[in-house]
């Protein structure tokens, strides 16, 4: 076809109706007036935006009025206060505001002098006082000099959950916990953000919208039914074991997950071996080289099927870890000869103690800073090389666990270790590494399971303890009580702000960290969850129940394990003693908001359920492993008052099945404890009698002996009953 003829059949539609004859009026027609357009509206004014709101800031003062161990005193000039801690539990309040604060009022800060510095920053957020109302802000640093530095912190997030910044409302601000600081305040107020804060606030705020859809998925992940499964994993001495089937396709393999790799984010799986459909059978080296390490112990790891579609890969089961593991050698079952313990045992002039009360059972708190450095460094100087890395370990902090531990294996004594992680404060290297990056304060740690190396150093520790304390060389740790009051973090195992099935998560790995390195040496080892007496309702970040239940649905998808629960069953004020009128919040359901000495059936009926058991036919442990009563003072009354409490609670123990020991603590009053007298003994430096026995301790010797009903008859009449039978719930 010729370029004309083409753009003549181009042009011939165009030609076509531009030919038309145009319309003709006939005669008689009414002339047709045509359609005129609708005129263009007028566009809309633009709105003005609306003016940036600013707003005052609020000044903020400092009362006298329930202060604890901190001096207030005027400074130089108007707005400016000095305290000065005298003690170890410092706080104070701040005077109530007067009016409701504006929505722009989101941060808080002040100027300030202080030489020492705070080591963390404790704010409660008030009317009402209480822990699951509080954030840590952190260390106040120290200043040089006459030199004023700003400290300040957002509050916006806190407003919103705490529903707080109501006329009426006040704050109370804990700094640390040592004695003798003192730091000068001025131009303490709650302002409005400026535009740094404003950006750094938004951040923070996408942040906890991935921490709420990670903790999402791995909820998800856990009640999903998927389409294969693994269903063991044997450790051996060289090779790892795992049998599984496939639901019968193709581009199948086997994952090793290790425990720095959250399973629900993995887009992609390193390790692996491929497997055929149906069912399999494959073996993993024991050892690797991965992330670092040149000698990975794959005991840590759990195991799952995975598919590849092109670079696509797809998590098709749940992960499983370890069922059997190859022991280096087999210690024997620890048997508990009574249900009676001692807590935070150490050893001092007082160590006769465990013969004179018959004592069945210890805990002994050990801070993994204290065992494990990266360095050489003073008392770090014992070489253990672990994952192909050489560590050092102190000397001398391993030769007084000795002394504890030979001191109650001579005796029968069951030990459990309570594993602490420090975050701050310590000489050893390793710290950096053993602090969780997300943790924000707090006495203690979650461990670092984000990272290869940090993993590494916190099995290093856990291995070399599980060696050293396996036989009767030096003694034996029996159980293994990871970390403190789980269900508490901020305060005792810290992690920042996370959603519960994001805390967990990593909870439960470093449960099974402990419990696969344990079991090397010790088939019988149980790891157990720490736990404080928030049953059903959260007092700190969780319940304790429902971190419970969680557990439960680990062991369900990736196989079960050895644990147990190691609960603190408190009174609900710590400070009040008469639990059985005070405690009103303890009732006998499980749904109480508490579980203290007053209702101990409620966590006992718990773990003596079949469906809590160890695979289904095993009850697991429940330790009581952190509880007193207080006695407010050393006054006859107040002894007596804590003596009932001892003997209310031993026959409690003594009947319910589920519970298997209880370790009194403190052993003796501690002035680092703010203000509570828990222990059986006096404070050690008391004027009257220094480290006495006080009415508790007798309580605890004629527990489980021939002179337990005249000793504790007199306390009857102390709680108002007239037989221990009244004090079982209905």
């Amino acid at each position: 076809m010729t370029l004309r003829r083409l753009i003549i059949l181009c042009l011939l539609p165009a030609l076509f109706f531009a030919c038309q004859p145009a319309e003709v009026e006939k005669p008689g027609d009414e002339p047709t007036e045509k359609p005129q357009p609708e005129p263009e509206p007028e566009p809309e004014p633009e709105p003005e935006p609306e003016p940036v709101k600013h707003v005052d800031p609020v000044s903020l003062s400092f009362v006298e009025k329930g202060k604890n161990q901190i001096d207030l005193a005027a400074g130089d000039t108007a707005g400016t206060f000095v305290l000065t801690t005298t003690g170890t539990d410092p706080f104070i309040y701040v005077a109530a505001l007067e009016k409701d604060l504006e929505e722009e009022h989101r941060v808080i800060s002040f100027e300030y002098q202080c030489g020492a510095g705070v080591d963390d920053l404790q704010v409660f957020y008030g009317k009402a006082i209480a822990e699951n109302r509080s954030r840590h802000f952190g260390a106040i640093p120290s200043s040089s000099g006459t030199v004023w530095k700003t400290y300040s912190f957002s509050i916006a997030s806190d407003r919103i959950a705490y529903s707080w910044g109501k006329a009426g409302d006040n704050l109370r601000l804990d700094f640390g916990n040592r004695k003798n600081v003192k730091i000068t305040i001025r131009s303490f107020q709650i302002r409005e953000m400026n535009e740094e804060e404003q950006k750094a606030y938004e951040a923070e705020l996408r942040k906890a919208q991935g921490k709420e859809a990670e903790a999402s998925r791995i909820a998800a992940y856990l009640s999903k039914s998927y389409p294969c499964s693994i269903s063991s994993v044997a450790v051996g001495a060289s090779e790892i074991t795992v049998k599984g089937r496939t639901d019968g396709g193709s581009g199948y393999y086997v994952a090793d997950v290790a425990p720095w790799e959250s399973i629900t984010e993995l887009s992609a799986f390193t390790q692996t071996v491929p497997v055929s459909s149906g069912s399999f059978t494959v073996t993993f080296p024991r050892t690797a080289s991965r992330d670092g390490l040149s000698a990975y112990d794959r005991i840590l790891s759990r195991f799952a099927v995975v598919k590849q579609e092109g670079s696509n890969w797809s998590l098709c089961s749940h992960a499983r870890y370890a069922d059997e593991i190859h022991p280096v050698r087999t210690a024997a079952a620890p048997t508990l000869k009574n249900k009676k313990g001692l807590g935070g045992f150490v050893v001092n002039k007082y160590v006769s103690d465990l013969d004179q009360l018959g004592i069945g059972s210890v805990t002994v708190n050990i801070v993994l800073n204290s065992v494990v450095n990266t360095v050489r460094s003073g008392n770090y100087s014992v070489e253990y090389k672990y994952g192909g890395v050489t560590y050092y370990m102190d000397k001398g902090y391993t030769n007084s666990l000795d002394k504890i531990m030979t001191e109650c294996s001579k005796r029968g004594i069951v030990v459990s270790a309570i594993i602490l992680n420090r975050q701050s404060d310590t000489n050893s290297k390793a710290t950096p590494l053993l602090k969780h990056p997300e943790n924000d304060g707090g006495n203690y740690s979650m461990p670092n399971l984000t990272e290869a190396a940090a993993v590494n150093v916190y099995a290093a520790a856990l291995d070399y303890l599980a060696s050293r304390y396996s036989t009767d060389t030096y003694g034996r740790i029996h159980h293994w009580i990871m970390h403190n009051e789980v269900d508490f973090q901020k305060e005792w195992t810290n992690m920042g702000d996370q959603p519960e099935w994001r805390y967990i998560d990593s909870y439960e790995r470093s449960m099974r960290i402990c419990h696969n390195i344990a079991h090397k040496y010790d088939p019988n080892a149980s790891v157990m969850i720490s736990l404080t007496h928030s049953w059903a309702k959260a007092e700190g970040q969780y319940s304790s129940r429902s971190l419970l239940e969680d557990l439960c649905k680990y062991s369900a998808a990736e196989g079960d394990f050895w644990w147990g629960v190691a609960y603190h069953p408190y009174p609900q004020v710590l400070s009040k003693p008469e639990f059985w009128k005070d405690d009103t919040r303890a009732t006998y359901s499980d749904a109480s908001d508490f579980c203290t000495f007053k209702n101990l059936e409620v966590v006992s009926d718990w773990v003596a359920s079949a469906s809590h058991f160890y695979k289904g036919g095993k009850k697991r442990l429940l330790f009581l492993s952190e509880n007193g009563t207080n006695s407010p003072s050393y006054s006859e009354e107040d002894l007596s008052k804590q003596a009932a409490g001892a003997a209310w609670v031993w026959k409690k123990v003594s009947a319910l099945e589920g519970i298997d020991a209880i370790q009194w603590h403190n052993w003796q009053d501690n002035r680092a404890e703010g203000g509570l007298r828990i222990g059986m003994r006096r404070f050690p430096d008391d004027s009257e009698m220094p480290g006495g026995c006080k009415p508790s301790w007798y309580v605890w010797q004629a527990a489980g002996t021939g002179s337990e009903e005249s000793v504790f008859a007199p306390y009857l009449s102390v709680i108002g009953v007239s037989s221990w039978s009244e004090i079982f719930g209905k």
